[in-house]
């Protein structure tokens, strides 16, 4: 089954990223935001222990943080905030 379509967006490095860029790549999207005090950080924890526990096969992942604040979450803000989950994650 196939969820969505289409999609561009700018990753926490400034870069353009494209549904065709993760072809190939399972992708785990979770929609939040930097600020959020409990949901969030649990759950990218989460999904850092996950990719962790995955070992190799965690390159067949795709982890997507989706902000739902763009206004404050800018590349810069996502870079440093993902960074302390785990670097395969996309903010």
């Amino acid at each position: 089954m196939v969820i969505g379509g289409p999609f561009t967006l700018v990753d926490h490095d400034g870069r353009t990223v494209a549904d065709v860029d993760l072809r190939g790549r399972r992708m785990l999207v979770f929609f939040g935001y930097t600020s959020c005090p409990d949901v969030c950080p649990t759950t990218l924890s989460t999904i850092a222990d996950t990719l962790d526990l995955l070992g190799d096969d965690a390159d067949r992942l795709a982890p997507l943080f989706v902000t739902i604040d763009p206004a404050r979450d800018t590349p810069e803000h996502m870079r440093a905030y993902v960074a302390h989950f785990h670097p395969a994650i996309i903010g």
